[in-house]
């Protein structure tokens, strides 16, 4: 069947059969609209609990890594405060180990001086 024999078909019905079947079509297309909303709000529902529920999972790893590397930050800042009062209390020992191993240097220099004078004469 074609559309122009459907068309012969309906304009054979008059114009009140070919509005209740408009009215009919309408209301079927709405109701199809309303069915497809429903579903689309609860999908959108469904969507937003998934979405909270990922963001509450991420907020807690992110809490715990920035926790974990927070204790990370005070060891290193523990460590770092350590060693520089170790190396700032040692300060004045470099300076003394220095001076004394260029005093024990220059000994042995003038040692091996004294060495090849008493063997030159």
């Amino acid at each position: 069947m074609d559309w122009a024999a459907l068309f012969k078909i309906v304009q054979s019905w008059g114009p009140s059969a070919i509005s209740s079947v408009l009215v009919v079509v309408v209301l079927f297309l709405i109701k199809q609209v309303h069915k497809n909303s429903a579903d689309n709000e609860q999908r959108a529902k469904d969507s937003n609990i998934l979405i909270d529920s990922k963001l509450k999972e991420l907020r807690n790893d992110t809490f715990k890594m920035l926790d974990d590397h927070g204790r990370r930050l005070s060891y290193i800042e523990l460590e770092y405060v350590r060693r520089e009062s170790f190396y700032r209390e040692l300060g004045g020992w470099k300076d003394d180990i220095n001076r004394v191993s260029g005093q024990i240097s220059d000994f042995n220099k003038s040692v091996i001086e004294l060495w090849r004078d008493k063997r030159g004469q």
